[in-house]
């Protein structure tokens, strides 16, 4: 049982891991489109090779990625309550996390 929970938490560890370097690698490129930056990606801040948006199409401002939506603060709840379940996080790790993304 101890190999399966191992392997359960690295697992949840580089899911984490993934999401936060998307996450900055988003912000990154909403920077640099912002500022014209030539290092930017084209649309609004895909994966390399992703194409761009379509004309017409409602792009988000540095501003909107920036700032918690209702739904956003859902999903980092249920993350961090993923973690807890897992083993990942203790009770006060937990309770710490929940204030923060709360308070934000």
């Amino acid at each position: 049982m101890g190999l399966i929970k191992t392997g359960l938490k690295a697992a949840v560890a580089v899911k984490v891991a993934h999401m936060v370097h998307d996450r900055i690698e988003g912000r990154k490129q909403a920077q640099w489109a912002a500022t014209g930056h030539p290092g930017a990606m084209p649309g609004p801040g895909g994966p390399p090779g992703a194409m761009a948006a379509p004309a017409g199409a409602p792009q988000a401002t540095a501003a909107a990625a920036t700032s918690p939506t209702g739904g956003d603060m859902l999903d980092q709840l249920a993350k961090l309550g993923e973690l807890k379940a897992a083993g990942v996080l203790t009770e006060a790790e937990f309770e710490a996390q929940k204030t923060r993304i709360l308070n934000s």
